[in-house]
């Protein structure tokens, strides 16, 4: 086990009144001269009422409300961009993000943008400047999927490029998760949801840190729910009690706590970002559907150990059996797990997925592969080099 500190501030307001109560705890934080920034995506939130209640929330109770919609999935620089730029000469308090991922890790990029307006954002992601500072960033989630709630991360686009950001500057002070509205979801979000979740705590979970008993048996006990509960929500989406439980799993899978005491991996969030990159019609879950299983065969021939493990413990399979029967057993019920949500497994099934998106060719594998390893090897599980990575896509073939 490796040396960690953890601190996770984050205040989680969880249930049927959590958006009423966090808009009360901004209020009372804040005081009647606030001026906050609310951020959304598209217009579900705006049919569903709930913008209109997170708003009235705070009428009254604090100075100005300013409202920018428009984040879109692989949310883009540009965006947080043009909000800056309009917010350029208003004394911004807090920021608050109704929706997802996407519109959470824009309220992060905002929140750096607004803190000093001399640096552009993008430049955090590159690695160009470091962070320094950050607005507070409030949450009512809608969908239960990247867990950037609860998170130091936060992911956008540039161009092809997509790239990652992590600090404590930018982990949400207060995140409000009302299980009821995720029940209008669509399937195609729900399923993406459950498998973005569950790839946070596997890109912990396979790990080459060893004596990591006690975090091994928490993220093994949250991906069993995410497993066993998943298909059910994906089937029954109305159902509240099925919500609480994702619910949970999605909130906690990317606040670290699964990391504890490891060295962690993240090749296949890696490997994604690089197909998404290019290809920005791809829902972040379905790309790590498509990567994962195949880079689990890969890794599988070097370091069997986890593989093992995750078969056995998670997906359940016989552990009686001999560790290559073991491991065929895994990756073949894994598939059929996303293939059971209607997610697709391979490159030809991605095309009819998403049937006006241009194919992903040789020549993509090969820019991708360069790309994720400039700086070396990808990942720690199993370090992979460009070829292994030009392997991994070309069996999906």
């Amino acid at each position: 086990m490796t040396s960690f500190i953890y601190h996770n501030p984050t205040r989680l307001i969880f249930g049927g009144r959590a958006v009423r109560t966090s808009m009360a705890e901004l209020a009372k934080e804040f005081g009647r001269k606030a001026c906050v920034v609310m951020l959304y995506g598209g217009g579900s939130v705006v049919r569903s009422g709930l913008l209109e209640r997170a708003h009235k929330a705070l009428e009254g109770k604090v100075a100005r409300i300013c409202v920018f919609g428009g984040v879109r999935p692989n949310p883009r620089i540009s965006w947080v961009r043009a909000v800056r730029d309009q917010l350029l000469g208003k004394k911004v308090d807090v920021i608050v993000a109704v929706g997802g991922g996407s519109v959470i890790d824009s309220a992060k990029a905002l929140s750096l943008a607004v803190w000093d307006v001399t640096v552009d954002p993008w430049c955090y992601f590159t690695g160009q400047e470091s962070v320094k500072g950050a607005l507070p960033v409030y949450t009512i989630l809608t969908i239960p999927a990247a867990g950037s709630e609860q998170s130091i991360r936060a992911v956008l686009s540039h161009g092809d490029q997509k790239l990652g950001l992590g600090s404590d500057w930018i982990r949400p002070r207060v995140a409000a998760i009302d299980p009821q509205l995720f029940t209008t979801l669509p399937k195609g979000q729900i399923a993406a949801g459950v498998i973005d979740m569950m790839s946070h705590i596997m890109e912990r979970y396979f790990s080459p840190s060893t004596n990591t008993a006690y975090v091994d048996g928490q993220a093994e006990a949250a991906l069993r729910v995410a497993y066993r509960i998943g298909p059910q929500v994906w089937a029954h989406p109305e159902r509240v009690d099925l919500w609480e439980q994702i619910g949970l799993v999605g909130t906690f899978a990317h606040n670290g706590y699964f990391g504890l005491g490891r060295t962690e991996d993240w090749a296949c969030h890696g490997m994604e970002h690089a197909l998404s990159g290019i290809r920005p019609r791809v829902t972040h879950g379905v790309g790590l559907a498509l990567v994962i299983p195949a880079w689990m065969r890969l890794v599988a021939r070097y370091e069997p150990r986890r593989v093992v493990d995750f078969a056995v413990r998670v997906l359940g399979v016989d552990p009686q059996a001999e560790n290559a029967r073991i491991m065929h057993e895994g990756l073949r019920r894994l598939k059929g797990f996303y293939q059971s949500m209607g997610i697709p497994t391979n490159w030809h099934r991605l095309e009819k997925y998403y049937p006006r998106m241009r194919p992903v060719t040789k020549e993509h594998w090969h820019a991708m592969a360069r790309q994720v390893t400039q700086k070396g090897t990808l990942g720690n599980y199993v370090p992979l080099t460009e070829e292994m990575v030009y392997r991994i896509y070309e069996s999906l073939s």
